[in-house]
């Protein structure tokens, strides 16, 4: 079903292979690579990786393997991204990042340094303001372009050139008049395009005031977008991703006129609009860059990974066929060292972690460079198929079914839920809970439930005020189809979760006394009425409009929907876990579900560590997985 093209490259994919049978350890407590990126020179590689609760980097030569310089912030502290601006110097952004499943994470400050570790310095630091790199201005080597935004100013968009080697900065003052919120830049470092966005109060949530501007050329003066020749209407999609090398192309996603997210050019100097591609199924919203950070093309997930190019020409030609090359493998650039034609990309499957390739131009080879996970035994590792189903009502539904090897149909199964829940989505791929808990006998069916993101503005939207209801239907429908199409086995199914996905296990519980044997909540939400009062979403007042919008604000629908008000119903044997530092889903949430219990004597078992949003910590994260593997073998057979 799945393979890949040879094309005469000399391809040494997968060839890291050993024998053992994969442990717990294998699966969560690795220490290995995150990002890989190469120097513009291509003398050097910049690697991240995760060591317990922190992400710290490397510079190595490229051609010796040796570390010239490591970097390391503290506990919780995460390098997330590094940004090479010359032949010797690079960028680091770091922020902190408390609890595994915090997606979102403190405002990131960004540190710069040498490849030889020489000359660090703080460049940017989030305090009072926020910073965004605009660009790295490709034709000056010492400086780079960043947004600020600052409170004094209603954190409008101030463009400021920074010296990366002293940190000086000086205002540029080319941008609109009105104050605006979002900068793009075209690929040579001049702002071409700006956006505004005021949402007063009176406003439905995403409904707000949109204001778009763009240059003709870089000399020109800033102009208004006529956001009606998108038919655009508030609350529309609306994104820019980037433009095209010549600088007369702006590429955005837009859905005013389509039932999904669709790709869109923009001429900047004869006002043409053109639509590019749009699909029937899904968002399409994820760019590609080529080697001067020009957009040529996006991705997709129907299913499996898709690729559309806009022209297969140039050097688009080299990233079309390694891309046709791994037909229903993501792949993605990371990084090129132009001038020296050399590349790195990374590439997964279900069955294989992130890997990084070493990718030369000229020769048509690959060399592998590293594994985001080198200790898995890949070829333990199981197959994850797509599913598309009609709901009760006739809403189609996507999903994902691991399927273990060595046993027979019908499985033993795990019903894993996503957090988020609103715009999250799962996806094809390496999945390491998935595949850990195939690895030990059970099937894993993941659904995206109405309110997940990916398929269209209105199935998103279909989900709020309906937590606990239709959600919930979606979830108990998925089910049922896997045990018709005696995937897995009726009598033995147990539904788990973190955050949202904690929610809907225990309301699967609540909902459906008689078809989930067990129930694993994990950094969940149990009580709705307790999201307007506790953790960091209320303190804000957009996301006190949030929680009226998704939630609705009658307090004995929000209790009826709550797994801690129902706790009368349920016939599940419970496993609840929890972070004692968690803001995003406080302990309350865990006090309101355990309190409840106890006040009926309704058994359980429960887990406490001081983390926050999920576990970090490597004992933490053995001693959860051991206990949810112990727990289903109990109540599973």
């Amino acid at each position: 079903m799945r393979y890949i093209k040879s094309l005469g490259l000399l391809l040494l994919l997968f060839s890291q292979m050993t024998f053992a049978k994969n442990t717990l350890e294998d699966f969560f407590n690795s220490k290995d690579y995150q990002q890989v990126k190469i120097s513009p020179n291509g003398k050097y590689f910049s690697i991240t990786f995760q060591d317990e609760t922190q992400v710290k980097l490397v510079i190595l030569d490229r051609k010796t393997k040796k570390v010239l310089s490591s970097y390391g912030f503290g506990e919780y502290q995460k390098i997330a991204n590094v940004i090479w601006v010359n032949d010797e110097r690079f960028i680091m952004s770091v922020k902190k990042t408390v609890g595994y499943l915090d997606t979102k994470g403190g405002s990131p400050y960004f540190i710069a340094s040498n490849f030889d570790g020489s000359n660090r310095r703080e460049l940017l630091a989030s305090q009072t303001s926020f910073y965004n790199i605009l660009s790295i201005l490709p034709d000056d080597k010492e400086n780079i372009l960043v947004t600020k935004q600052h409170y004094a100013d209603d954190f409008a968009v101030k463009v400021h050139k920074v010296n990366v080697y002293n940190g000086r900065s000086s205002y540029q003052a080319d941008q609109p008049k009105e104050d605006v919120f979002g900068m793009v830049a075209d690929v040579s470092g001049q702002p071409r395009i700006a956006f505004s966005y005021v949402e007063k109060e009176e406003h439905e949530m995403g409904k707000g005031e949109l204001n778009m501007f763009y240059k003709k050329t870089p000399n020109s003066d800033w102009e208004t977008f006529n956001l009606g020749i998108l038919n655009y209407n508030p609350g529309d999609n609306l994104s820019i991703i980037g433009m095209n090398k010549s600088g007369n192309l702006a590429y955005f996603t837009n859905d005013s006129t389509t039932k999904n997210i669709a790709v869109f050019s923009f001429n900047l100097e004869t006002n043409e609009l053109k639509k590019l591609i749009e699909d029937a199924d899904v968002d399409i919203s994820t760019p590609i860059y080529g080697f001067s950070g020009e957009v040529v093309g996006v991705t997709y997930d129907p299913n499996y990974p898709a690729y559309h190019y806009f022209s297969d020409a140039g050097d688009n030609d080299v990233l079309k066929r390694l891309s046709d090359s791994f037909h229903a493998y993501r792949l993605r650039f990371t990084s090129h060292a132009k001038e020296q034609k050399l590349s790195v990309f990374e590439v997964s499957s279900d069955k294989s972690p992130t890997e990084f390739y070493l990718y030369d131009i000229t020769s048509k080879k690959a060399s592998f460079v590293a594994s985001m996970n080198e200790k898995i035994n890949k070829k333990e590792l199981a197959t994850v198929e797509p599913f598309k189903i009609s709901a009760r009502d006739g809403v189609v539904l996507h999903g994902y079914i691991t399927i273990p090897n060595n046993k027979k149909e019908p499985y033993s199964a795990v019903v894993m839920l996503h957090g988020g829940p609103h715009g999250v989505r799962d996806f094809w791929g390496f999945n390491a809970e998935a595949q850990y808990l195939a690895s030990i006998g059970y099937a894993v069916l993941q659904v995206n439930f109405r309110g997940s993101g990916g398929y269209g503005s209105s199935f998103l939207k279909s989900g709020y005020k309906n937590w606990g209801t239709k959600m919930q239907d979606d979830v108990t429908d998925a089910t049922h189809w896997a045990i018709k199409q005696k995937i897995i086995d009726k009598n033995n199914i147990c539904i788990y979760g973190g955050s949202y996905g904690g929610y809907a296990a225990l309301m699967g519980a609540v909902r459906e006394p008689n078809l989930y044997k067990c129930a694993i909540g994990y950094v969940g939400v149990y009580s709705i009425p307790e999201m307007f009062s506790s953790g960091d979403i209320p303190t804000r007042d957009s996301g006190v409009k949030f929680l009226n919008t998704v939630h609705g604000m009658d307090v004995e629908d929000q209790k009826s929907r709550s797994p801690a008000y129902n706790v009368d119903k349920i016939k599940a044997k419970l496993f609840i876990a929890h972070g004692s530092d968690d803001i995003r889903v406080p302990m309350e949430q865990y006090e309101a579900l355990t309190s409840a219990l106890d006040r009926i004597n309704y058994p359980y078992e429960s887990m406490v560590r001081n983390e926050g949003h999920g576990y970090h910590k490597p004992k933490n994260r053995t001693d959860f997985y051991n206990a949810m593997t112990k727990f289903l073998d109990e109540n599973l057979k």
